[in-house]
């Protein structure tokens, strides 16, 4: 299997769409809104040259699999804040946890971080046990910081140093 971090490209919009647009996903981000293509490309031109973030695909034998997300990069403390979704289509096949292996290589080798950190929300128990698998440790959380279903649901966040980093 043949599993690569690579730039977006203007071929990969809808299915960015697609993968934002699953409930599934839209349940785990800060703002659950479904987006048009024009309001994706509009996010995306104001995004891809922005120097503190990097979004890339996360392809599978040559398929998009997934969508990664690098924020706040800070060259200067050495840190960022990670994210990232998995198409419906690839759920469910271990690939989550190699995809964030990508993408902590990405960080602590090529882009040279000390630090990562991420939130999560506290019904997403299959990506709490991907990121602890992984090393992440939760530092505290934002207490009812998410409104889903009628109910406040809290948010963790975790964090990685490099020096805990074992790929």
């Amino acid at each position: 299997m043949n599993m690569i971090l690579r730039p977006v490209t203007n071929a990969d919009h809808e299915f960015l769409v697609d993968l934002h647009n699953d409930p599934e996903v839209l349940k785990n981000l800060t703002h659950p809104s479904p987006i048009t293509v024009e309001q994706h490309m509009n996010w995306w031109e104001k995004t891809k040259n922005n120097p503190s973030q990097l979004r890339l695909i996360f392809e599978v034998d040559g398929k998009c699999a997934g969508f990664t997300k690098f924020y706040d990069i800070d060259p200067v403390n050495e840190c960022c804040v990670l994210g990232a979704d998995i198409h419906k289509s690839h759920r469910g096949k271990g690939l989550a946890r190699l995809m964030w292996t990508l993408m902590l290589d990405k960080c602590f080798n090529e882009l040279k971080l000390h630090r990562v950190g991420l939130t999560t929300a506290e019904y997403n128990v299959i990506g709490q046990r991907v990121y602890t698998g992984l090393g992440f440790k939760v530092e505290g959380k934002f207490t009812q910081s998410l409104f889903r279903e009628g109910k406040f649901w809290d948010q963790y966040v975790m964090y990685m140093l490099k020096e805990d980093w074992k790929p």
